[in-house]
């Protein structure tokens, strides 16, 4: 009795392979959004933060550590994704990240539960959000790893400009969303920055688990490069793209890493341009609301809505950025870079120079740099993953997201040193006016300045600018006093104005103050303490927005290193046209 025949293995439909392609660039797109909303939550905290007695380096520190520790994971979970599959890895790593928020929002309630007294509560309260933001850190990196790998695998080569474009829109929206979220949600205090971007993403988390899928070859359909040579190219070149995909079949995974990320010099340039690139984003993106309130006079509202538009705009500077890649550049992605990092050279340095307080022309020039910095942001982990084959893409885009992740070093503790250092003088001669003003106003013998000084003067300064926002806030307040909110700035003018007399206390140390006394205390210091904000608001800043325009030339000159950087795939096909038109004419 014969066998019979095997029957050929069906291939699925091409509209089936569409909807597939559509649904994990979607999938990626709005998952990598929720991302952004538990790595980008503490930006709009960090001044609510410093409130409680969290310093700048402190906060920069944070920052730092988060940062450097995501890119060692980005490059770890990428050489780890490209052999996992993206729909259990992106996902759990979405739902850890949502977690470390929730105890990042909680720290305060954490301090207050374990019996920490009032004077060691920011300290303790620091401890904890540092701990689960080094968590966070990690966690963040198993998100633009299998993302990397899904584009690698769905998408051919020459798609990679368009639909890398397209993905990193990812960015700009889930920045854009957090920020825009957390400035309504910062009213009510600066642990629901954390929080209710967690609850979002914990649902973000099962839409991933449902939407994402492996390579197209485990879900029953052929090879991207195939399927995109039979529908767009001749029949010759599909035999010669079988017959190249074949071959990089046989490779080890280890060689091909070796020979395509470690051993390619063009992957380093652009781990050195990825550093200067991420300098001047991560400057902005995690400064901006404390930048453009202190050196610029906005309110943090305003701060939030300009940050928001800097991340509207490169949302547009990405999309434009994949289509000169593909159709003006040909697949050469670091010809549009060095186009992109000349514009935010020029609107980088504008920023530096314009000293103004508008908040029109202040989102302006904002928006303009957050255009011109995400194309290349985007287009650097395409052209490295391009540059590579998709068996290291991952991989290739890790490496060049460690350097970018190591730019932290520089944006987070960093800056925040570079602005402590710079407002240090500042602050003492902040600190000489208010005693001087707080001793002529109470004219107690054996109070004099000097013993001011001796006794310190930081609470009381701390508490008169607390009293004076609060009081602002409430004489501004257009509500009606008895919602939620106006009983929240009412509630807040109280607790700032209970602080300042307990201050006040502590400095004279139960000698007796009439309330004239009081009275003229509070507004003579209130005088000083707030000019010397202003003073020391001014400083320190204009250095780091010098280091935005150096940061930007130095990614200009990189890309202009590599101009004609393109992938094997491209190579080859362009190799190969070279010949039959050799042949034809022969």
């Amino acid at each position: 009795m014969s066998t019979p025949p095997v029957a050929a293995p069906v291939r699925r439909s091409d509209k089936d392979y569409e909807y597939w392609r559509w649904r994990i660039l979607l999938g990626t797109m709005i998952g990598y959004i929720f991302f952004y909303f538990v790595r980008k939550s503490i930006t709009m905290a960090m001044p609510g933060l410093e409130e409680i007695g969290i310093t700048k380096t402190t906060l920069g520190l944070f920052l730092t550590i988060h940062g450097v520790l995501y890119g060692v994971a980005r490059f770890v979970n990428g050489v780890w994704s490209d052999r996992v599959n993206p729909r259990y890895f992106m996902s759990i790593g979405l739902f850890l990240a949502a977690m470390t928020n929730v105890f990042c929002g909680f720290s305060s309630d954490i301090a207050t539960a374990i019996g920490v007294s009032s004077e060691s509560k920011a300290n303790v309260i620091a401890w904890i959000i540092g701990s689960f933001w080094i968590i966070n850190g990690w966690v963040q990196g198993m998100g633009f790893p299998p993302c990397a790998k899904s584009l690698m695998h769905w998408f051919a080569p020459k798609e990679h400009g368009v639909k890398f474009a397209t993905w990193n829109i990812s960015h700009s929206f889930g920045a854009g969303l957090v920020f825009l979220l957390n400035s309504f949600v910062v009213a009510f205090g600066w642990k629901y920055c954390f929080l209710v971007p967690a609850c979002l993403s914990i649902l973000g988390a099962i839409g991933l688990y449902w939407a994402l899928r492996d390579s197209p070859e485990k879900e029953g359909f052929e090879p991207v490069e195939v399927y995109y040579a039979r529908k767009h190219g001749a029949a010759e070149e599909v035999a010669e793209v079988q017959a190249a995909v074949a071959d990089d079949e046989k490779t080890s995974w280890w060689a091909d890493l070796c020979k395509n990320v470690f051993s390619n010099w063009a992957v380093w340039v652009l781990c050195f341009a990825n550093f200067f690139v991420y300098i001047v984003r991560f400057s902005i993106l995690d400064w901006a609301p404390t930048f453009l309130s202190q050196s610029k006079g906005l309110d943090l509202k305003s701060a939030g809505w300009a940050t928001a538009c800097y991340e509207i705009f490169g949302a547009c500077g990405i999309i434009l950025s994949g289509l000169l890649m593909d159709r003006v550049f040909h697949g050469r992605g670091a010809k549009a870079c060095f186009v992109y990092m000349l514009g935010c050279l020029i609107a980088s340095f504008t920023f530096w120079k314009l000293d103004s307080d508008s908040l029109v022309l202040n989102i302006l020039i904002m928006s303009m740099i957050g255009f011109f910095i995400y194309g290349p942001q985007c287009l650097i982990g395409c052209v490295a993953a391009t540059i590579a084959t998709k068996k290291s893409g991952a991989a290739s885009s890790g490496l060049t997201g460690l350097f970018g992740y190591l730019a932290t070093i520089v944006t987070g503790f960093g800056v925040g040193l570079i602005v402590d250092s710079a407002t240090a003088p500042y602050k003492a001669a902040r600190d000489d006016m208010v005693a001087t003003a707080v001793a002529g106003a109470a004219e107690i013998p054996g109070f004099e300045a000097e013993k001011i000084q001796e006794i310190g003067v930081s609470g009381l300064v701390k508490a008169l600018e607390g009293a004076y926002d609060a009081q602002r806030s409430y004489d501004n307040f257009s509500g009606s006093r008895e919602t939620y909110a106006g009983q929240k700035v009412a509630e807040k003018l109280e607790k700032s104005q209970g602080k300042l007399t307990a201050a006040i206390n502590d400095i004279f140390q139960g000698a007796e103050l009439d309330d004239a006394q009081r009275t003229k205390i509070v507004e003579t210091a209130t005088k000083e303490a707030i000019q010397g904000r202003a003073n020391i608001s001014k400083a320190g800043w204009p250095l780091i927005f010098g280091m935005l325009v150096f940061s930007s030339f130095a990614a200009m000159l990189l890309f202009a290193m590599i101009f004609n950087a393109a992938s094997p795939e491209l190579r080859r096909e362009e190799q190969a046209r070279k010949e039959r038109e050799a042949a034809q004419k022969s």
